[in-house]
This record gives C-alpha cells, structure tokens and sequence, in this order.
C-alpha cells in the first residue's frame, strides 16, 4: 500500500512541478503569469525576465504557460542552460519543427530566418529560457543578438523570455551585460508565499487527488510545517510529504504535532547553510595553548641569554687579572720567564676557548666566533683594561644574538578568502556563510576595498571575518591561510 492510499488519495498530491500537474495561482504567481505572457504580445524590445527565488514555482508557469494555446504564438522551451549557443539553436529548431539542411551556426540562424519572413505581422515565435542564471556571458549576448533578427517594420516578431534566480538580475549589472539589461522591456519578481496562501496551496494539491487537509493533517501540525517552509512552495511539498510518509509508518490517523516537528527538524537540518562559526570554536584552547609556549620559550630564552651573559663577562674579567698577573716583570730569569709564559699561554687557551656544544648554542645564526686579541696570546705587557674590553663587548654581542635567536615571530593573522564565481553576490556570499542576510555587514567590514559591494566580479577575492571558513564542496574548495601583504547547484 501507498502512503497516498492510507490517506484514501488517488495519488501523490505533493509531486515536483510537472507539466501535468495541479497548479495553484496565488496573486504572486498570477502576476508572474502575466509577465511571462506579455512576453508573447508585447513590441516593446522583444524581451522579458522573471525572477523567483529557488522553488517559488517558476517553472511552474512556464509549463502552465506551455499548456495554454495561444493560436498566433509558437513557443521553444529550453530548459537546459548548460547547452552552448549552437546547441540551443538546434533545439529550437526541433521544437519549431524545422528541418536545417546544415549544421553550422549561419545554417541554423538562415532556417530561422525564413521561418520569421513566412510569419504575419500578428504571428510571434517566442524562446522561454529556464535556470538563465546559469549561461554564460557569451550565451547571453547571442541570445541578446539573436532577438535583433526578428524586427520587422518596428516590431519584434522573436520574442526571448528569461527566467531565472535572482541572481540572473545581478549579473545583467555587469557593464559587458548592459545593453542586454537595458532592452528588457517586461520584468516580473515571484515571492514566497504568505500563511495563508500556502494554506490554499495545500488545500488546491491535496483536493487535486481527492483530500482535504482537515482530514490529513492536524492544524496545528500543519501550521508548523508551513512555518518552517518559508512560504517556498518546494519546501512545503517536501515537509508535507515527509510528514504523511512518517505518519503512514507510524500508523497515526492524522499528522500530528509530533510528527510534524520531528519532520521539519530533520528537513531544516539536512538543506540548512552551515554556519562556519561554531566550527572554529574548538580551535581556541589549542591556539591558546600554542600561545602559551611560544610566550614560555620565549621568557626562557631572554632569562638564559641574560644568565649566559652575566656568568661571560664575570669569566672574562676573572681571566684578565689573572693575566695581569702573569705578565708582570720580575727578576727571575729569562728562561723562567719562557716557561711563565708558555704556561701562561695555555692556560689562556684552555679558558677562552668554550664547550664546542657551548659554542653552538651561545652564538646567533652565522655569527663568527669572537678571536683573542693577540696581545693577551703573546703575552705582551698591554694595559688590563684594553685587554678586557674587546672580550667583553664579544660577550654582549653574543647575547644579543641569542636574544635574537630565541625570539619567536608573531603568527601571522590567519582569515579566510573566497573566490567571486558567476551568480555570486554579496547577499548570497552572506546566506551561504552566516544564514542570512545579516551577514553583509559583517563582510562589508572584513573587505574594505569592495568600493562597489553590489558589483561583484568573477574570480575577485573576498575576504571572510575572522573565524568563518569557507565550506568544501565540489564547486567550490577554499582554504584558510595567512593573508598576504598586498565561496547551490541551480534549482529549478
């Protein structure tokens, strides 16, 4: 048994926009419809744009504007925007029913050429373009170029529709677009629905298969599911049909309340854009950490630089009376003397020269090891003081290299960047990595040199605030690293 039959329904009342479908015109999709018809009948510039957030029922009015028969108008739908120019052109004119003897472009535009000189003056050939967020620049100026083709005696006989997301009217902004932008003479904006349209919506799906929402669903159940669609006639399609499937398993009467929360819980959570800030909390205490040592070895290298240094120049000074004494003259003999100063000579040897292990960790990196001046070597008779200066100045400098040495450099600031794809704008850059639209401010304030935040180019960088990380996906993979010195498949 169906889950449709254990609510005694024909069929599955909330299937995907088909072109059989129950269509419910609420005041926000009748003004759509109307749009996309004076796309037919209008002489303006030949073209019109309909925009709709994902799931607001776009296409939709485009299979219920298929649907109609329209006597002086022949319609092509192209629902595949990934197609390339000449690939459209060839399904236009499969569509059209017309036979090309070539298959070059020039062979293409030719046949349709002569299709546009047989029609009257009254007859229309319309191109219904689906998901025109996602063509490219270059399809949209052919597009653009191939509506210039259908103007006769001061009227357009090829009419181009385009539908599409939002973000299909940000991108005609661009300058390249501008010409396109200005020629759109009709433009139509679909919108969620409210409460209690999407209570009409329900009520048109379920008596389409025989139902009736007081029979399926408990109100306040349904109430529930509707708040947490957002008025997206998609989403309530998803929740509702969720919410009879859980309850056919259940065996429940009627959707409850329970049912109903569990359900729109569960949607919220797997379709949800993830915000990056609770992901970068767990980092703290380990950067607090790594802080922490860097600050300790750093105390500990200035503390025994200092030690080092102190305990060098006490050795040097001790070293030097000890040598005064050595090279005072007596009246012992000269061969005494020979021998004083042999002995003198080693022993100054064996106490200037450090540890070799001393000698590695004491001096900075590339540092040459201080030499003995030669009179202390020679044993001639040199004042004490000149003796002891240049040893101790070796000492200071060695420390300041060690000082040097163990001073740890700052980490550098870490933040994440993103790349500007097509379709991007700041608005959906702010949905996509803080959930809503709330978020403009905060990017506004992490990329100070977007002089122009509602232009937005293809493959500019756009910095995220402090611990957000872009998410990784197929389309689009970013990386967080140290910033140098100078980012939803289309829905229908």
């Amino acid at each position: 048994m169906e889950y449709y039959q254990y609510f005694r329904l024909k069929g599955a009342p909330f299937q995907p926009a088909s072109p059989h479908g129950a269509v419910y015109f609420s005041p926000t999709h009748l003004q759509g419809l109307t749009t996309l018809e004076a796309g037919l009948s209008e002489d303006l510039s030949g073209l019109t744009m309909l925009t709709g957030e994902a799931g607001t029922g776009k296409t939709t009015l485009i299979y219920s504007l298929l649907q109609r028969d329209y006597k002086r108008a022949r319609i092509a739908h192209i629902d595949d925007p990934k197609l390339s120019f000449l690939e459209i052109l060839r399904v236009i004119l499969t569509q059209l029913n017309l036979y090309s003897a070539g298959t070059t472009k020039v062979d293409y535009l030719s046949t349709l050429d002569h299709l546009l000189e047989l029609r009257g003056k009254e007859e229309r050939i319309a191109i219904v373009v689906d998901e025109s967020q996602v063509l490219s620049d270059d399809v949209l100026e052919e597009l653009r170029l191939l509506s210039n083709r259908g103007q006769r005696d001061n009227r357009c006989l090829l009419q181009l529709i385009l539908v599409g997301q939002p973000e299909l009217a940000e991108r005609l902004k661009k300058p390249e677009l501008r010409q396109l932008n200005q020629r759109i003479s009709s433009r139509g904006v679909l919108r969620p629905l409210n409460t209690a349209e999407a209570i009409m919506y329900v009520e048109c799906r379920l008596s389409a298969q025989g139902g009736q929402s007081s029979a399926i669903f408990e109100p306040r159940a349904l109430n529930h599911l509707l708040r947490r669609s957002d008025g997206i006639p998609r989403k309530i399609n998803m929740l509702c049909h969720s919410a009879m499937m859980a309850a056919f398993y259940a065996n429940e009467g009627k959707v409850s309340v329970r049912t109903a929360k569990k359900t729109a819980a569960e949607y919220h959570d797997s379709v949800v854009i993830t915000n990056r800030k609770s992901g970068t909390r767990p980092l703290v205490m380990p950067a607090l950490i790594v802080g922490t040592a860097l600050g300790s070895l750093l105390l500990f290298g200035f503390v025994y630089a200092n030690v080092w240094s102190d305990w060098l120049l006490h050795h040097t000074v001790s070293l030097g009376r000890a040598n005064e004494q050595t090279v005072r003259p007596d009246s012992r003999s000269t061969g005494h003397r020979k021998a004083s100063g042999l002995r003198r000579e080693a022993k100054a040897t064996t106490s200037l020269t450090p540890h070799p292990v001393e000698s590695r960790a004491s001096l900075a990196p590339g540092a040459a090891a201080p030499a003995a001046p030669a009179s202390d070597v020679a044993g001639r008779g040199t004042a004490p003081k000149m003796r002891i200066a240049p040893t101790a100045l070796a000492a200071t400098a060695v420390s300041a290299g060690i000082q040097k040495q163990t001073e740890v450099p700052a980490a550098p600031e870490q933040r994440s960047q993103i790349t500007v794809r097509y379709g991007d704008t700041l608005e959906k850059i702010a949905i996509r990595y803080f959930g809503s639209k709330s978020g403009i401010n905060e990017l506004m304030a992490a990329n100070p040199q977007l002089t122009n935040i509602n232009q937005l180019t293809v493959g500019q960088i756009v910095y995220l605030p402090h611990g957000i990380s872009p998410k990784a996906s197929s389309d689009q993979t970013a990386t967080a690293r140290p910033v140098p010195n100078t980012e939803d498949s289309p829905e229908r």
